[in-house]
């Protein structure tokens, strides 16, 4: 097969850090291209965790991590986040999602920039993402043999209400992960980690704020009144995870990773040379982080 960029063949992962070492992961939209460049710190230092968790933009962006692909989530950023294809008004005409999924977990791996499949699946690790079932309101989380084939479950994870489409999967209705699972931490503990790295997409003192438009969404989402519950207490549910990661990090059993100072970008910017600084603000705050963590 014929690739438009040169391919970047994944490397396997040289150390898995020690059972019980969790990465959890936050979305963000294109945001999260800022733990992409942590990632990239990861994949400079040959490590990899035997746990991972994540949801929406942090699921997606983790598979090439993953996958041992140094370098291929900035090559996206350079290349293909600024294509109307990519994020545009015109898909959500076209399509119901401002993302263009098809195009991303489709159109890119399969024709311009390789993705590694081999090496995501050689990488023996626990991975999950998360997806908000609409019936229920709840999440539900799917492990990485779920994962790899055809990415309907990232795509699901990363499906923002409004700006998407519910995405079916064997009879499920599935939205966006960060509705009720934001910062998956409490899934990590759930499942027996005792040390969390969490990467954040907000700076430290970033205060989630409740929905503000919620005649609207009862109307919306009128067919999924669990949905529309799970949407509005979002906000709450929040808070509670990031005041849960900062207390775990208080008492040495979390290192979160986070942009230094607040934002000058949306989940939605596809200004290409905001988004590589950022991509390099998270390599750089992540290789920092490794330096002072001990595992």
């Amino acid at each position: 097969m014929k690739f438009s960029q040169p391919i970047i063949k994944g490397i396997p992962h040289k150390k898995i850090l020690p059972q019980g070492t969790a990465l959890v992961l936050e979305g963000g939209g294109t945001r999260g291209f800022y733990s992409a460049g942590v990632f990239e710190a990861f994949m400079d230092a040959e490590i990899i965790f035997p746990y991972i968790v994540g949801v929406s933009a942090g699921a997606a962006n983790v598979l090439t991590y993953i996958a041992g692909q140094r370098g291929r989530n900035r090559l996206i950023v350079e290349k293909y986040v600024g294509e109307k294809k990519y994020l545009s008004f015109g898909n959500f005409i076209k399509h119901g999602s401002l993302f263009g999924y098809d195009y991303i977990f489709k159109t890119l791996p399969e024709q311009h920039i390789f993705f590694d499949h081999e090496i995501f699946e050689r990488t023996e690790i626990n991975f999950f993402t998360g997806a908000t079932d609409c019936v229920t309101g709840k999440t539900i989380w799917f492990g990485k043999n779920e994962i790899a084939h055809g990415f309907d479950v990232t795509v699901a994870s990363c499906s923002v209400p409004f700006l998407s489409k519910i995405v079916c999967r064997d009879g499920l209705h599935l939205l966006d992960g960060g509705i009720t699972s934001p910062i998956p931490i409490e899934k990590s503990i759930a499942d027996g980690n005792n040390f969390h790295v969490i990467v954040l997409t907000q700076n430290q003192g970033y205060i989630k704020s409740a929905f503000r438009h919620k005649k609207i969404l009862r109307i919306f989402y009128r067919k999924y009144p669990a949905l529309v519950d799970a949407i509005l207490k979002r906000h709450e549910v929040y808070n509670r995870q990031l005041a849960l990661c900062e207390q775990l990090e208080r008492d040495g059993k979390a290192k979160i990773i986070r942009p230094l100072v607040p934002l000058s970008i949306n989940r939605a910017t596809t200004n290409v040379k905001k988004l590589l600084a950022l991509y390099d603000e998270g390599h750089a705050e992540g290789k920092n982080a490794l330096a002072g963590i001990e595992f």
